[in-house]
């Protein structure tokens, strides 16, 4: 190396990325909090939707979490240098674009996912695609943030009875089927929207997401986890469902029909989220492991 050649560990090149940190960092949060400015209606509707529906709560989190995952990996970031990207300008203006016309429409789930890209963008048009590529996986999660999912829940519905019928078929209990209709000699049963195990599925994609982030670093094993993140809870949820049926039947319609049926729900969720975690220890890899 000649020795006018800067060294990217010398004292010299660590100066030039501490300069270039202290000039991007406070350009990006006036960018961000300029933007939420911009769209504040569309943050106050996402917060709205956050507060009264159980199932996007975890909306409140995911901003916390991201900042968390940013700082595991904090010392890596500050190896890199943070560089304008001018393409980002362009992408600012496409998705300002959008977000206008999805309000002209008035498609409030548009304007939420534009939003969520404006910051992403705005990262990556300050910060460059380095650094940008670095925080991949915290980026992506801000499209938690985004309250969408209801176009899931007729689907979840049919698995939901699907699993429930064949499981009583399968024990023998004679059962009458007709879409989310069963009957059995005990009763009958609706699988209604909050059966459809929507809510299950959000947060067990959210957290699985999470902990892919956390305890992998090969982007195939943390895609093997988020995609077992989303098998479980729709396979637990059908098994869910043909056990509350079950227990009814069984007591005579006395319990699993009323507030109970929902504890049953969540502290089952719980227990197959413990197990999915269990299952992704076996794959689990060392924090400095660069596979």
């Amino acid at each position: 190396m000649n020795a006018d050649q800067e060294s990217p560990f010398s004292a010299g090149a660590e100066l030039k990325r501490m300069s270039a940190w202290r000039v991007a960092l406070p350009a990006l949060i006036v960018a961000l909090l300029a933007i939420i400015g911009l769209y504040w209606l569309t943050v106050v509707g996402m917060a709205t939707i956050w507060w009264n529906f159980e199932t996007y709560a975890h909306g409140m989190l995911v901003v916390p979490i991201i900042l968390y995952m940013i700082g595991t990996r904090r010392r890596e970031l500050a190896a890199l240098e943070p560089q304008v990207a001018p393409l980002g300008l362009a992408l600012l203006v496409l998705l300002s674009l959008g977000w206008l016309l999805a309000d002209a429409a008035e498609v409030s789930v548009v304007q939420h996912f534009a939003l969520a890209a404006l910051l992403q963008a705005a990262v990556y048009t300050l910060l460059g695609g380095q650094v940008t590529w670095a925080i991949a996986f915290p980026l992506a999660y801000l499209l938690f943030a985004v309250p969408v999912g209801e176009a899931l829940i007729p689907p979840l519905q049919q698995v939901t009875a699907w699993f429930t019928v064949e499981g009583l078929r399968l024990t023998g209990i004679p059962v009458w089927w007709e879409g989310l209709h069963l009957v059995v000699p005990s009763g009958s049963f609706e699988v209604a929207e909050a059966c459809s195990g929507l809510r299950y599925l959000i947060a067990s994609v959210a957290l699985g997401f999470l902990y892919a982030y956390l305890s992998y670093r090969s982007f195939w094993r943390r895609l093997a986890f988020i995609a077992l993140s989303v098998a479980m809870p729709v396979v637990a949820n059908g098994i869910r469902a043909y056990g509350i049926v079950m227990i009814a039947h069984l007591s005579d319609m006395k319990y699993a029909t009323g507030i109970d049926h929902l504890i049953y729900g969540w502290l089952f969720f719980g227990l197959v989220v413990l197990l999915m975690f269990w299952i992704g220890s076996f794959w689990r890899e060392p924090v400095n492991d660069a596979s």
